[in-house]
């Protein structure tokens, strides 16, 4: 999920986690210094119970978990709200759940079908990042950054507003204000569907890979101090951008640098360790005309 519409989910969902049931925990996010410290926090008490949904739980490694689901810009989010919008989301599931088994869409044969297959998945996953654990070692990741990062420049950074709105009209009357001398953050913190309407659409420095395609291409072509001319369409939204600063960014740090290096060098070795699985045990393919080719 990028991070426009990531916030678009969080501002709602956290006017329903505000009062949680008496005696279920919040975590001390006061000493965790990181978004890493933070969730290692979670991952120390992973039974504790954090809310109770008909007869299923929600627990501090399940918010962990659905947070761990979200692109790491979400760290300058506070944290607090990161765990109110994931909890809110799992009672969600688990409501919708335990509704889809009183409804008996648990006995649906396709719906069987998909939840096999997403525990083939989950266990998939999880034999795959065990087995290129080692790849992933603090020594193997410095000689990565040795190599890839250490004195080189960071990637391009711009700081951008956004507004965002649910129909292409609402985009243009914003536009138009704008064209007549209203403030962009006075307009946002009014009219913008987004979770940083309250701080006037500011989105603090990002780098494009942390934006929606769409939006990452109008918000890196612009010039500082510039607006888009016309509304932008990601996703059911409308976008009006506006660039503050640009800025290279400088060389990041090891530890800075650790979370994204783990996942290259994690995404690097999959499709080798998925060829090679397959040789592991029988295997016999079909293809479309149903002759067999057995492996």
């Amino acid at each position: 999920m990028r991070l426009a519409a990531l916030l678009a989910v969080l501002a709602p969902a956290c006017v329903y986690a505000q009062t949680p049931k008496d005696g279920l925990p919040q975590p001390n996010i006061n000493s965790a210094a990181s978004m890493n410290a933070a969730l290692a926090e979670l991952d120390r008490s992973p039974t504790t119970i954090v809310a109770e949904v008909g007869s299923r739980t929600v627990t501090w490694a399940d918010v962990a978990d659905v947070i761990r689901t979200w692109p790491d810009i979400v760290a300058g989010v506070p944290f607090q709200q990161l765990y109110q919008a994931a909890a809110m989301q799992m009672m969600q599931q688990r409501a919708l759940a335990l509704r889809a088994e009183s409804a008996g869409v648990d006995k649906d044969p396709a719906v069987k079908r998909r939840v096999r297959n997403a525990t083939d998945d989950a266990l998939a996953q999880e034999m795959l990042r065990r087995s290129l654990q080692p790849n992933v070692s603090s020594k193997a990741l410095q000689a990565v950054y040795n190599g890839v990062v250490a004195g080189k420049p960071g990637p391009e950074q711009v700081h951008p507003r956004i507004i965002v709105t649910d129909t292409q009209s609402d985009a243009e009357d914003v536009i138009y204000r704008l064209s007549q001398g209203a403030s962009f953050a006075t307009v946002a913190s009014e009219v913008s569907k987004d979770g940083s309407a309250h701080n006037g659409g500011d989105l603090g420095f990002v780098t494009v890979d942390m934006l929606a395609p769409e939006i990452g291409a109008v918000a890196f072509s612009l010039g500082v101090g510039q607006t888009t001319a016309y509304p932008v369409k990601s996703g059911n939204h409308w976008f009006v951008v506006r660039i503050e600063e640009r800025r290279q960014g400088g060389t990041p740090s090891f530890i800075d640098s650790r979370v994204a290096l783990e996942r290259d060098v994690l995404h690097a070795g999959v499709a080798e360790l998925r060829k090679q699985v397959l040789k592991t045990v029988p295997v016999t393919y079909y293809g479309l005309a149903g002759k067999s080719d057995q492996h």
